[in-house]
């Protein structure tokens, strides 16, 4: 190709990617407007929508949620110190992570504890999962598992949350 042709492609990229950018930029502020102020009950209702989602509901009468999404993790902590007063003494976390990580569970808790402000005290022993196929990772050093959270004595509370997924249940 000619000279002058490749240069006016690559400004044209360059163009395309540059407004792909920016109608992102605006599409992502319009998206933070749309949410707006967060009230408690909104607080309240989008933690009973992620522990639908991801809380445990089966046999054990465990109060709890695994995730791997940081902020997730972080928003349920707050969801339960802000609409059930549960303090992050009450917790119990463990971490579960492929066994092929073995080498770095020490800092992989470390990475979770600092993150939720847990001390490892209150961290049970890791999980480590095995495989048939060892997998390999492309996020290798910062990929940190899944984080498990419980409430200490949380049966209660489990099933006042259910009732309340169950009042959703009824829209």
């Amino acid at each position: 190709m000619h000279e002058n042709t490749l240069a006016a492609l690559r400004r044209a990229a360059e163009e395309k990617h540059r407004l792909r950018l920016e109608k992102e930029r605006f599409l992502l502020a319009a998206g933070k407007k749309d949410a707006g102020k967060i009230s408690r009950r909104d607080l309240f209702m989008l933690g009973l929508a992620l522990y639908w989602g991801e809380g445990y509901k089966g046999l054990s009468d465990e109060l709890g949620f695994t995730n791997s999404d940081p902020a997730m993790i972080l928003f349920f902590i707050h969801w339960l110190s802000k609409i059930y007063k549960i303090k992050s003494g009450q917790l119990i976390l463990r971490v579960s992570i492929n066994a092929s990580h073995t080498h770095r569970v020490r800092q992989v808790e470390r990475y979770w504890s600092r993150l939720t402000g847990v001390p490892l005290s209150q961290f049970t022993m890791t999980s480590l999962i095995k495989t048939a196929h060892k997998k390999v990772y492309a996020n290798q050093d910062t990929h940190y598992g899944t984080l498990r959270v419980k409430v200490r004595s949380g049966t209660d509370l489990r099933r006042r949350i259910l009732g309340s997924i169950q009042q959703l249940k009824t829209l």
